[in-house]
């Protein structure tokens, strides 16, 4: 019998693990879905109970799970909360930095349920995007409560994140090929006997399937990779309007002139990149500046992934093919709420929300960076699964083989899970500040107008948030002072 025994007992894990796992992985499902409900509607501080109560999440913001974290953060801060969102967001950062620096061991068991299973019964695995946007919204919070000096820290950090990005992407890429190398290897080892599954073939085969199926990874417009135009416009307007010193200003041109590499036609990043400009050389000051009010708006609800499963040829000992379904994650966009936003003052119009960042297009860039190593590793999962059940079928007989169709189609499944409550995209739209100190905020489909009543500041913040067509818009408001 030699090793087979042994073998097939990664048949008997794999079971144990699925039993354990397929009824939370359900659960999980339903409970995203009946916050990502609330959320659409509107109804941000009924999603921030339902995130924190899902997630555990005590009053200090501490919780072990990194998602509903990630996705309480986001309602808490919709909802107004600021205080309590960033004690969230700040735990959620410390999950993080655990995930990159998890123990050998424990990635190690991550590794075999991966390939035995799949991710979903790991920990959530947070992207580039999360880490950054979760630094732009703890900035955004300190912002709202007039703590300048903690939204400089946060700006700094996402800013670090950003140039980080590059070195986090390369150590996941070893994690992949490592991955592969431990499939190839295993499906080798055969007892002497030649391998069930020609893995080289196998792989290349399965490669060009899925490539083939995924034509809209080759239409999608990247932005140079990691960058978040988002980000970069808030990090680049916070240091002009907070700026302590002339080195401020230095920090918010580079992050300006970014974001009209990326946005040239934003009309309100062609303005502030002129401002900064003139007053970094000290053309102009900034007390003398004409009263001004940003209306930065999010728009829509951003990706949600979806599960694609796909027939992969196995090519086997006696070169017939057999096929085998592998599931991998898909983007599916959502809509926007509005079109634009159109600001009134005094009964004329002002100027309306202009197209600034993409979030679609953020998330777009490192999926389709992080494809080939979720191929890598579905194909990884694939080839053992066939393996364990050749091995199946050899020892089991049809018992063996009844019980390996079963686990693999039970096991196949893509991990779906993202932070889904971020926004669509971002526009913008700068103007001066009305003598009365009062906007309206229009919009088409808009059924009434959003009155606002501006702070008696030199500058003016307005951050609106609107998610599905129809639903009233809600915002927060910040003034700067020379």
């Amino acid at each position: 019998m030699g090793n087979h025994p042994h073998r097939l007992k990664g048949l008997a894990l794999a079971c144990a693990l699925l039993t354990l796992g397929g009824c939370q992985t359900l659960s999980s499902k339903q409970s995203l879905d009946s916050y990502n409900q609330q959320f659409a509607n509107g109804q941000y501080r009924e999603a921030a109970d339902f995130a924190l109560k899902s997630g555990g999440i005590n009053e200090q913001g501490e919780s072990k799970n990194l998602l509903w974290s990630l996705q309480a953060g986001t309602a808490l801060s919709a909802s107004g909360e600021f205080e309590f969102s960033t004690r969230v967001f700040d735990h959620a950062e410390n999950l993080m930095k655990d995930e990159d620096t998890e123990s050998l061991g424990r990635k190690g068991l991550e590794k075999v349920a991966a390939n035995l299973v799949n991710n979903n019964l790991n920990r959530y695995s947070p992207t580039v995007y999360d880490g950054v946007m979760v630094n732009t919204y703890k900035a955004l919070n300190n912002i709202f409560l007039q703590d300048m000096q903690n939204a400089r820290i946060e700006f700094n950090r996402a800013a670090d994140r950003q140039r980080r990005a590059e070195e986090t992407f390369k150590s996941r890429i070893a994690e992949q090929k490592e991955k592969m190398a431990e499939a190839e290897e295993q499906a080798n080892t055969n007892d002497g006997q030649p391998a069930p599954v020609d893995f080289d073939k196998s792989r290349k085969a399965s490669e060009n399937t899925i490539y083939e199926n995924f034509p809209e990874l080759k239409e999608w417009q990247a932005y140079p990779d990691f960058v978040n135009p988002y980000t970069d416009y808030l990090h680049g307007l916070y240091f002009m309007l907070a700026s302590a010193d002339r080195e401020d200003y230095g920090k918010a041109r580079q992050s300006l002139r970014r974001v009209a590499g990326m946005s040239s036609a934003n009309s309100a990043v062609k303005t502030d990149l002129m401002v900064i400009d003139n007053l970094r050389r000290g053309k102009w000051s900034k007390g003398r500046l004409n009263p001004a009010v940003w209306v930065i708006f999010e728009n829509g609800e951003g990706p949600m992934i979806d599960e694609t499963l796909i027939p992969l040829p196995l090519f086997l000992l006696n070169d017939q093919v057999e096929y085998s379904q592998i599931a991998l994650p898909r983007l599916q966009t959502r809509s926007q709420a509005y079109p634009y936003l159109e600001v009134y003052a005094g009964g004329k119009s002002q100027g309306k929300t202009e197209h600034l960042a993409s979030m679609d297009r953020v998330i777009q860039t490192e999926f389709k960076r992080e494809f080939p190593l979720k191929v890598t590793e579905a194909i990884a999962s694939t080839l053992t699964k066939a393996f364990i059940q050749y091995q199946a079928r050899k020892e089991g007989g049809l018992a063996g083989s009844l019980l390996a169709g079963v686990y693999q189609a039970a096991t196949t499944r893509a991990d779906t899970r993202s932070w889904t409550s971020l926004p669509k995209e971002v526009q913008v739209v700068r103007l001066r500040k009305p003598a009365d100190g009062k906007l309206q905020l229009k919009a088409p489909g808009l059924a009434a107008p959003v009155e606002v009543e501006l702070p008696d500041s030199q500058f003016t913040l307005i951050y609106v948030r609107a998610t599905t067509p129809g639903s009233t818009p809600t915002y927060q408001i910040a003034g700067f002072d020379a």
